[in-house]
């Protein structure tokens, strides 16, 4: 049995000025480079892999494409990435035929002319396959799903974790429910309920609160309902503003009937929880109020800044968090990171040992602050930013902040690096040459992510919501595309 294997990973902020270009994409992963690069990652295509290897079937590893969620991707880039993907999966079909094509599309991939880039993917592949070609999908938890998409697919499964702790799980289940349609010739059938809900992801995690009750949920109608497969609930990405943006809840089940009545019950509970997903809107002040108020004695208190969070499309470089923190001064304190290649550069070239005056951050947009001046900040170390993570999302990938530089400003370790991505782990803290225990407070930019490894850690965890493209009030944004009828922009009713 030969099962392709290939996808888009791209979560676009369409209030992102940053744009996913042809030269982005070139650096897709392709063919054997993708099993050497992702084959026992904790993520959905190493979940791929891990089921293929239990399962003796072979995993034919075509196109893959990972982007750090950025603004739309251009027209010219979106085409030729689909093109590669389906004449790739296309040539290995011809060389010897596939059995079943497994997909990772993030699902709030949004493209100029192409509104939903995964459905694109989708489409073109199974226009090139046909209809009798088994096609599964493991999805994010943000998906933003609508009808087309889930017609398309014979399976489509998301994360059920936030912060995203199972996606090397939901990759083997997807591949593994690929596998058991080859064997019996048999197809599931897919249920879609979507809610009229918009869900900031600052209010939706699942460690605790009403998102892990609902997570619950699914994981019991999995195990209660005989002839249910999986069930999810994709809080969506309202920031993606297209018109597919909503709550939805996506079943997979033998039959229609058993995979609509799961997905509308779930989609009921989660309904009469909505206004419990709300969460406080902490400024930069209130915050470090509240930090100072924990017990750090034994582990550092973390603050995380989700209206900045690059791993939702935020440039990474606003200075809200940062600023309050050196501002107060209080020892043993960390920010990790901001990105700002200049003056990580600027940093370099002067060495460690030098003292350099710099503006700090603020490049990409005003939104996010204006840049911070730093007089006479010491260069305390310079790295390549390279290291391997260490968290339960994605643990055993690499992970490259770029030429990385610490500068301490008064009691304050400020880490500079030369690529946007978000903080996972302590690996941003390790590069720099500093010990998270070490610390009493830890300031990043993330929304839930960091909780995977942080969270057992910290002696504490107090939200930020600085301005941003990124912030969890969904009502400062001048949506184009999504329903403003929405909740919360609205109060509509469902049934």
């Amino acid at each position: 049995m030969r099962i392709a294997i290939g996808g888009l990973h791209h979560e676009t902020n369409s209030f992102s000025n940053i744009p996913i270009t042809k030269a982005i994409l070139d650096r897709a992963l392709v063919g054997e480079n993708l099993r050497a690069t992702m084959g026992g990652v904790r993520n959905y295509v190493g979940g791929f892999f891990a089921a293929g290897e239990e399962l003796g079937v072979e995993v034919v590893p075509t196109v893959m494409g990972y982007c750090t969620p950025s603004g739309h991707i251009t027209k010219e880039a979106m085409e030729i990435h689909r093109d590669r993907i389906v004449e790739a999966m296309w040539a290995a079909h011809q060389e010897k035929p596939l059995d079943a094509i497994a997909l990772n599309l993030h699902g709030a991939g949004v493209a100029d002319d192409y509104h939903d880039a995964d459905a694109e993917i989708l489409r073109a592949v199974r226009e090139r396959f046909g209809a009798d070609m088994p096609i599964g999908i493991a999805m994010d938890l943000h998906a933003n799903i609508d009808d087309p998409l889930v017609a398309m697919a014979n399976t489509v499964v998301g994360v059920k974790g936030y912060p995203h702790v199972d996606m090397f799980e939901t990759g083997i289940i997807v591949f593994k429910q690929l596998v058991e349609m080859v064997k019996t010739g048999t197809r599931p059938a897919i249920g879609l309920a979507r809610l009229p809900w918009l869900i900031a992801p600052a209010e939706g995690v699942t460690t605790s609160g009403p998102a892990h009750d609902v997570q619950q949920l699914c994981y019991r109608k999995e195990e209660e309902v005989e002839k249910l497969m999986a069930a999810t609930f994709f809080q969506g990405f309202p920031y993606a503003d297209v018109a597919e943006c909503a709550v939805t809840v996506v079943t997979v089940a033998e039959d229609q009937e058993t995979a609509d009545k799961v997905a509308h019950d779930i989609a009921t509970y989660a309904w009469n929880r909505r206004r419990d997903f709300a969460v406080p809107a902490n400024s930069a002040e209130k915050a470090f109020d509240l930090a100072m108020q924990l017990d750090n004695s034994k582990a550092p208190i973390v603050i995380n800044e989700s209206s900045d969070n690059t791993g939702g499309g935020g440039p990474g470089d606003g200075t809200h968090l940062v600023r309050e923190m050196v501002k107060r001064n209080l020892p043993g304190s960390a920010y990790g990171y901001i990105y700002d290649p200049e003056v990580a550069a600027q940093a370099a070239k002067a060495g460690i040992g030098a003292k350099i005056d710099c503006m700090l951050g603020a490049k990409m947009d005003k939104l996010h602050g204006e840049p911070l001046e730093l007089k006479g900040a010491y260069v305390k170390t310079i790295s390549d930013g390279v290291f391997i993570n260490q968290s339960p999302m994605g643990g055993g990938g690499r992970t490259n902040l770029g030429l990385t530089v610490c500068l301490e400003v008064g009691n304050v370790c400020v880490i500079v690096g030369s690529n946007r991505t978000q903080p996972m782990d302590d690996g941003v803290f390790r590069v720099a040459g500093l010990r998270w225990d070490l610390l009493k407070y830890v300031a990043l930019k993330s929304s839930q992510h960091f909780k995977g490894w942080w969270l057992e850690r910290a002696g504490g965890i107090v939200p930020c919501d600085s301005p941003g493209i990124h912030c969890a009030d969904l009502k400062v944004f001048n949506f184009e595309n999504t329903n403003t009828t929405y909740f919360p922009l609205g109060d509509p009713e469902w049934k």
